[in-house]
């Protein structure tokens, strides 16, 4: 009875195993998938970015926080969107230092997230003296050195 159990248990794991390494190489981008996906999410900050700014000068303090939240989320994905060998010069603007420098990198994103999330926070709270600031140098401090030193100018 208990060599039953050990021989089920085995085809158990067996199957969830070969199962797992299935899903693990469908879930694999190519690189054009890749660039594409990540420049449909670098648009999607853009026009956060963009909402951002015409919310803070609009005194539309609370609104922002809800921009601030998706560049919260963007910012986790983007590490997972520069897969090794995603780069296309005819396609994208990726320069070979995000793959040479990858924990300066992952940095770059890990700020972003850090400076949104303190950005929707504050936002929440309706303090205009302390939301405007924080709105105006995310972009310069976060999206800019990042784009510097890792993507081609356009």
């Amino acid at each position: 009875m208990s060599s039953f159990f050990v021989r089920a248990g085995v085809v158990v794991v067996a199957v969830v195993a070969v199962t797992g390494c299935a899903k693990l190489g469908m879930n694999r981008m190519t690189a054009d998938e890749a660039i594409a996906e990540r420049q449909e999410l670098m648009k999607k900050q853009g026009a956060a970015m963009r909402s951002i700014g015409e919310k803070v000068k609009a005194g539309q303090i609370q609104a922002v926080a809800a921009d601030a939240e998706v560049l919260e989320g963007t910012s986790k994905r983007i590490p997972k969107l520069f897969p090794e060998g995603s780069v296309n010069p005819n396609t994208s603007r990726a320069k070979p230092e995000i793959w040479q420098k990858r924990s300066e990198f992952e940095g770059y994103a890990q700020s972003l997230h850090t400076k949104a999330k303190q950005l929707e926070e504050t936002a929440k709270t309706g303090n205009a003296q302390a939301t405007q600031p924080m709105a105006r140098e995310l972009g310069k401090t976060k999206c800019g050195p990042c784009h510097t030193a890792i993507r081609r100018p356009g």
